[in-house]
């Protein structure tokens, strides 16, 4: 099987999450993985992650290669296609998860097939297929490492990159906001009053501004964006309350209390404006972020680009990512690198077909060069 076939077989699965119900995927793959691995499956919660491994000798290093099959929930509406009927057109492969992220997983199943048959390999290539990763990748990557305790060496995730070296992720700062103003007849609007609806409209558009002067030359500055707004009780009633949840994505240099501090400035500020209100503010991390541009994953993933013809290019865009558990538990090597996608979580999403291959022969040349018994 090629790596358009596999593509368009895994794209051909309802992975839907949520809700979640991937068996048939799952069960597809461990039987797949299983003609030429050791392969277990693990389950949490009706999800099955699969874990499979190629054992070359009882030492040496230990490479992982990590990647998902459950997406977003899709529509056919406006498609021009249908959804889970992958179409290759033009250099592109249509249909959901296509570019996230079943044409990587594609790329990297193939690859950890190929390396399989290689001689003069030491340690071991492990697989992490999870079914969990766009609902927080709690019941996923996350409930792999604890319950195997496997802490590898070096992590490549294939999430779409557009082949760039994907070096570092921002993190997650949840804020929920609630603000208390005036409740009364809109009748009456010509009197004073403290409006909780026209205070939260203005924060909302002061957020997006909000700029903490941490943007690096590859990683964007923290951002705050309001995600949910929620307020009125009745069409002829100015509503007493209205809350906001505020998606923060920070960088390594803002901090939890950074956030918190910069939001609580922006509610003195409106109080001038509006006069006195009461608010209610809950701020949360849920996931930290990193940057690891010096390892030695990146220094070898910069000669397989070399040697392969292309040009490496490190990258620390996009929201978070399971790289952040592996962090989390001390792996220093963590890269993601992917194929070209577009669309991603939208109508007509789509991978380049030739980026595909591109990130296979790169899984491929990454293993050989890690586990390689010659180092020299």
């Amino acid at each position: 099987m090629d790596y358009v076939e596999l593509a368009c077989k895994l794209i051909e699965f309802d992975t839907s999450n949520p809700p979640g119900d991937q068996s048939e995927c799952a069960d597809y793959l461990a039987d797949y993985l299983g003609e030429f691995s050791n392969v277990r499956v693990y389950e949490k919660d009706g999800v099955k992650n699969v874990l499979a491994e190629l054992a070359f000798s009882k030492s040496g290093p230990t490479l992982a290669f990590n990647g998902h099959w459950d997406t977003v929930p899709w529509s056919p509406e406006a498609w021009v296609t249908h959804p889970l009927k992958p179409v290759v057109h033009g250099g592109w492969l249509y249909g959901r998860g296509a570019a996230d992220m079943k044409g990587g997983l594609a790329a990297i199943i193939l690859a950890f097939e190929e390396v399989s048959g290689l001689e003069n390999l030491e340690g071991k290539l492990i697989l992490m297929a999870v079914g969990d990763e766009e609902t927080g990748g709690f019941k996923g990557t996350r409930y792999l490492l604890s319950r195997t305790g496997l802490r590898p060496d070096y992590v490549l995730i294939g999430e779409t990159t557009d082949l760039l070296l994907k070096v570092g992720r921002r993190g997650i700062i949840q804020a929920k906001l609630r603000v208390y103003g005036d409740e009364m007849h809109s009748s009456r609007v010509y009197l004073s009053y403290v409006s909780s609806i026209e205070i939260c409209s203005e924060l909302t558009l002061l957020v997006r501004k909000l700029d903490p002067g941490d943007a690096g030359d590859i990683m964007p500055r923290t951002t705050f964006a309001v995600t949910i707004f929620e307020a009125g009780v009745k069409e002829n009633v100015i509503p007493r309350t209205a809350n906001l949840h505020i998606d923060i994505r920070n960088t390594p240099k803002v901090t939890r209390s950074d956030v918190e501090s910069l939001l609580r400035r922006e509610l003195e500020r409106l109080k001038e404006k509006y006069g006195d209100f009461n608010y209610e503010l809950d701020v949360r991390e849920a996931a930290k972020p990193y940057m690891i541009r010096d390892s030695h994953l990146v220094r070898v993933l910069e000669y397989v680009y070399r040697k392969l013809g292309l040009t490496p290019v490190h990258d620390a865009g996009g929201g978070a990512s399971d790289g952040r558990f592996f962090v989390e538990e001390g792996v220093r090597n963590v890269v993601e690198v992917g194929p070209i996608g577009e669309n991603i979580h939208g109508i007509n999403e789509k991978v380049e077909v030739e980026s595909i291959f591109q990130t296979q022969k790169i899984y491929i040349e990454a293993a050989s060069a890690i586990l390689g018994s010659d180092k020299s």
